[in-house]
């Protein structure tokens, strides 16, 4: 378990939590896009930030085992692909969020049988 100061450990888990509500409780297309932002926003998503870690991570216990990238053990060296993962992961959130953002158009009705014009022909 981490530990953390001030609480800051709690406030995040209830941050989480607090998302997971939302967007349970979501009623409109928006309201689900403004979690996923939340989510995979490019600088200070969860998912970038959470990429972050692992990235530094995966440097550090390359530093710290003195090996060559290539000679990585087979766990730390999935690191970098689990970064890649969640940097996709981040892209693929987006993508639904810009989806769900978009305004809702009412739906087209067709005109009533008999009632649709009819182009106008010319006569000269």
């Amino acid at each position: 378990m981490l530990a953390s100061p001030d609480g800051e450990r709690d406030a995040a888990l209830r941050y989480l939590t607090q998302l997971a509500e939302r967007a349970s409780a979501a009623k409109t297309s928006s309201e689900v896009a403004e979690v996923l932002t939340e989510v995979a926003a490019p600088v200070h998503g969860l998912l970038p930030l959470t990429r972050e870690v692992i990235v530094r991570a995966w440097i550090a216990s390359s530093d710290l085992q003195g090996a060559a990238p290539s000679k990585e053990p087979e766990p730390v060296a999935r690191l970098s692909s689990t970064a890649n993962s969640l940097s996709e992961a981040a892209r693929v959130i987006l993508h639904a969020r810009n989806h769900a953002a978009r305004p809702t158009q009412p739906p087209t009705t067709a005109p009533a049988p008999g009632r649709a014009s009819s182009p106008v022909s010319r006569r000269r």
